[in-house]
């Protein structure tokens, strides 16, 4: 007999956390059609991303659109996407632009 600690069928780790399994996560890169700039992030909902961009929902990118997405890359989960993000927020935009032409962009396909 325990004190209420004991494991419960209905709290196992991976029941919450497997309905959410199915959620796919990606990286982005828009571009700014107006001035060029490269905008970074990551999303499970890349055309409503764009969207949210262009409508003005973003700080950082309101007012400097129209955006395009000019790189997609699917990622395995959420964790990953993150961790890719932030490499991408710290590359110069000689690799973007090679990014950009490389096959495994989503975008290209």
């Amino acid at each position: 007999m325990g004190r209420g600690f004991e494991s419960r069928p209905h709290r196992k780790k991976g029941d919450f956390f497997s309905l959410f399994s199915f959620m796919e996560y990606f990286v982005y890169i828009i571009q700014s059609e107006q001035s060029g700039v490269f905008y970074k992030g990551y999303t499970s909902y890349p055309s409503l991303r764009l969207e949210e961009h262009n409508s003005g929902k973003s700080r950082y990118t309101a007012n400097k659109g129209p955006w395009k997405m000019v790189y997609l890359e699917k990622m395995p989960d959420k964790k990953t996407a993150l961790i890719r993000e932030k490499q991408l927020k710290r590359v110069n935009p000689t690799y973007i632009n090679w990014l950009i032409h490389q096959e495994f962009n989503i975008i290209n396909h």
